[in-house]
């Protein structure tokens, strides 16, 4: 699947998820590889750092306190004026989504997760050379 491709699912995922401001497509280690038109490049950066930071904090819960797999579903932060939500995509990478403060979450997770199942083969992001030694 082209990125053309996937920034028309992800502008798809908007419009028909009342209250979603930006999606963001990108890899575990917080490089975008694609976002909404709305997103501007230098945020869509800021914005994959800080999903791959908090999808990195939410996988170290999981290993501590999980069932000891390590996985994570889903990760979500609420601030004053909306909500991060974070799911994987594929193997390497995440799917964020950021809200208003009015969206309904379920319906927001809902549709990420069937976004997901969509184009979740397509969304598989090798290991780097060199990234398995770190």
């Amino acid at each position: 699947m082209d990125l053309k491709t996937l920034t028309w699912l992800l502008e798809g995922l908007l419009e028909r998820t009342p209250g979603t401001r930006h999606a963001l497509v990108l890899s575990r280690d917080g490089l975008k590889l694609c976002h909404t038109a709305a997103l501007g490049n230098d945020s869509a950066d800021h914005l994959a750092a800080i999903a791959a930071g908090v999808q990195s904090l939410a996988h170290s819960a999981s290993v501590e306190f999980g069932d000891g797999r390590g996985g994570v579903r889903q990760a979500m932060a609420e601030f004053y004026g909306g909500l991060l939500f974070i799911v994987e995509a594929g193997h390497g990478t995440h799917l964020a989504v950021i809200t208003s403060g009015e969206a309904e979450p379920g319906l927001v997770g809902h549709n990420m997760n069937e976004l997901v199942e969509q184009m979740g083969e397509h969304l598989t992001t090798p290991s780097r050379v060199g990234a398995e030694a770190e």
